[in-house]
């Protein structure tokens, strides 16, 4: 058939993928590109455009500052789920062809291009290559060729379908008939329409041997492989994996796994859509196909960008912009576990306007009618629609600060526990459109699960090692205090003896006077060690902690900062509560960092000690009328020249400092750290060069560990 091309290019069933499209994904994946440029481009095109004020419509009620342009938008959702938008936008194309074959089976189809896509994707990531939306959209739109090819020509390709010849068949069918074939027609469409030119070539070498294709470019071996996985045969995958594994560069049984993780969330997507794949008729079929590929391609976009976050709350940003995103729901609450304590401790996005309450309430793991409680005891989501006049207090309570008519309890599972749960508010349409995409809400849960757990072990192993680090050294110091003390007091008795034998006048006792001098310093040093391995505490009690400042910055302004011109500033926080510690440590605390402060600057300052209750650490135990303490806050800021990032990264261990040569130096950091480890609290610091250092102490009000 001559001049194929040309009818393909004049046919109204060309699937186009605008050009803005296109220009918005490279724009995605250009590190330089601006806000105000993805601004632009989307506000060039009305159904974007459209789709983007939906998203950002009436679930964002309760921000504290109301979306209202593009550019907000853009800056709210981010480049990742932008450029998904674009992706899933052109996805729909492929989808939305009518057909004309009864013979076609578009679900089949649809199954092979989507685990396609998936596996493209994950073999992408697991080689370490970057911009893995590209690889999503190349398996996904790898056979489009075919579906142009029957739009076009339905007449010329339904004998090549009645055959039920495979995909190499298929293709050499169409190069007898059309000159052409599927992957040169995908090709020269992805080239119409202005892709990556990897990918366009990528897709020109899906039936050529694997062992042609070894030295070829990443693009070519990972879109191979994915198809070559993806497609149904008279072979089981498990024969393909060995030459497709080499040909990546991937071991053997890393893939086994990788495939198997694939066909699972395939069939998991297939199962809640209730498409059958070996059905030959699917009412309606092809809405829900086309709706999960862009639901699918959102919720990728979302757990990259869940890999990429560095914190529990960012991670709350990306699921609660997830959840908006995909279901548009209006609130987003978590409860995380507090083993230790028997309780779920509320947290939630910090641009949530209520989010100093929900930090500040706890449901007891006890309750036994909490529905909230029960989706971590059971594993399994709970929800209150049509359950009002039954609900606990505490779900009641919790339903009035999420202001919506019922809310979604979704256990946050990790690999073998329940960390939490997400609190989905809305009304009932929320429940059923959860429930249509269980599969996705499930995925969502485990990759928020184990994001979590990664943060939480790294900061707990962190925290151990630094812990043990203390330790070794607290251990080494009592051993050298031990083994030098002997020797000091055997030598402090000789001198002494010595002096008492030589007459009052006798020239040595100068000497001996000088070496006497230099053994007190050593015992000097020695105290100071001490106070390290061994900080002074002698006993909890009750203490202001505001009076004590005040009092210790009065006694060291005269001894210690007005010689050295520092004006000292006190701000107490009047509310602060008396708290059970004890006074003597934190004079301790006090004197050391104010020290420290003061000798940072040679040339004068202001130091300013704040006190601060944390009122949202106080937590309210739901339905019990019961109340956890929290902890206050003591601040200790300097204007001087900070702290260099070489010292910052010991900051609390002995024997680092920044003033060599002078006595005890490197031991005040650690003798605070001490104390306050000794005082069931917490220090951090933060500086930076050029403008000052501050030092945060977290005490428990109650005498308990700080969390």
């Amino acid at each position: 058939m001559k001049n194929v091309y040309e009818k393909l290019g004049q046919s109204r069933h060309l699937p186009q993928l605008p050009q803005i499209m296109v220009e918005l994904v490279k724009a995605c994946n250009n590190d330089a590109s601006s806000t105000r440029e993805l601004t632009r481009i989307i506000s060039t095109d009305p159904s974007l455009t459209a789709k983007l004020l939906q998203i950002m419509g009436s679930s964002y009620v309760n921000l504290r500052q109301e979306v209202t342009t593009i550019k907000n938008a853009v800056v709210y959702l981010g480049v990742d789920t932008i450029r998904n938008l674009a992706i899933s936008s052109a996805a729909l194309h492929f989808f939305s062809l009518s057909r004309k074959l009864p013979e076609f089976n578009m679900v089949q189809f649809w199954y092979h291009s989507y685990t396609c896509a998936l596996m493209a994707e994950t073999l992408a990531r697991e080689q370490g290559l970057e911009n893995l939306d590209e690889f999503f959209l190349a398996g996904l739109l790898h056979d489009i060729g075919r579906l142009v090819l029957m739009q076009t020509f339905p007449k010329e390709y339904a004998p090549i379908l009645k055959t039920g010849a495979t995909e190499k068949q298929a293709a050499e069918a169409e190069m007898a008939v059309f000159e052409t074939d599927t992957s040169q027609v995908s090709a020269w469409l992805f080239q119409q329409w202005q892709l990556n030119p990897l990918v366009a070539d990528a897709v020109l070498f899906l039936h050529e041997p694997a062992e042609k294709l070894q030295g070829e470019m990443a693009h070519i071996r990972t879109i191979y492989a994915a198809n070559q996985l993806s497609c149904a045969s008279d072979l089981p995958v498990s024969t393909k994996i060995p030459d497709l594994a080499a040909l990546v560069d991937i071991h053997q049984v890393r893939m086994e796994q990788m495939v198997a993780q694939v066909q699972n969330d395939v069939q998991d997507l297939g199962r809640h859509l209730e498409i059958d794949c070996d059905a030959k008729e699917h009412p309606g079929a092809e809405k829900k196909v086309a709706a999960a590929v862009k639901d699918v391609s959102l919720v990728y976009g979302t757990l990259e960008n869940l890999l990429k976050a560095q914190d529990v709350e960012s991670i709350m940003g990306v699921v609660e912009k997830g959840f908006r995103i995909l279901f548009q729901i209006p609130r987003v609450f978590f409860f995380f576990c507090d083993e230790k304590k028997d309780l779920l401790t509320g947290a939630c996005s910090s641009h949530d306007k209520n989010f100093r309450v929900i930090k500040s309430v706890a449901l007891p793991l006890l309750n036994q009618t909490s529905l909230i409680v029960k989706s971590v005891k059971t594993a399994a989501g709970q929800n209150s629609f049509g359950r009002q006049d039954h609900l606990a207090v505490s779900d009641i309570q919790i339903l009035r600060l999420l202001e919506t008519r019922g809310f979604y309890a979704l256990p946050i599972r990790s690999s073998d526990r329940v960390l939490g749960t997400i609190v989905l508010g809305g009304d009932t349409d929320l429940f059923q459109q959860v429930c249509a995409g269980k599969g996705i809400v499930d995925i969502f849960s485990r990759q928020t699960g184990i994001c979590l757990e990664n943060i939480w072990l790294q900061q707990a192993y962190a925290a151990r090692i630094n812990e043990k680090k203390m330790e070794a050294f607290a251990t080494m110091t009592d051993k050298v205090i031990h083994e030098i003390n002997n020797p000091i007091a055997i030598i402090q008795n000789y001198l002494e003896s010595l002096s008492l034998k030589l007459p009052g006048r006798h020239p040595a006792q100068e000497e001996l006077s000088v070496v006497k001098e230099e053994m007190g310093r050593v015992s000097l040093l020695l105290d100071e060690l001490s106070s390290f391995s061994k900080p002074k505490i002698t006993g909890f009690d009750m203490v202001d902690v505001n009076q004590l400042c005040t009092r210790m910055l009065e006694i060291l302004k005269k001894s210690m900062l007005l010689p050295r011109r520092i004006k000292a500033v006190m701000k107490p926080d009047p509310q602060l509560p008396r708290i059970n510690t004890d006074a003597n440590g934190i004079k301790q605390v006090l004197i050391n960092l104010i020290k420290n402060c003061a000798e940072a600057m040679e040339n004068g300052g202001e130091i300013t000690i704040r006190t601060s209750f944390q009122a949202d650490s106080a937590k309210i135990i739901i339905g019990e009328k019961k109340r956890l303490p929290g902890h206050i806050q003591i601040q200790i800021t300097d204007n001087g020249p900070g702290i260099d990032p070489a010292i910052m990264e010991k900051m609390f261990e002995p024997y680092n400092s920044s003033k060599k040569g002078k006595k005890n130096a490197g031991l005040g950091l650690a003798i605070v750290h001490s104390i306050v480890k000794q005082l069931n609290g917490r220090i951090t610091c933060d500086s930076h060069l050029n403008k000052g250092t501050s030092f945060t102490i977290l005490l428990p009000v109650s005498g308990e560990i700080v969390p």
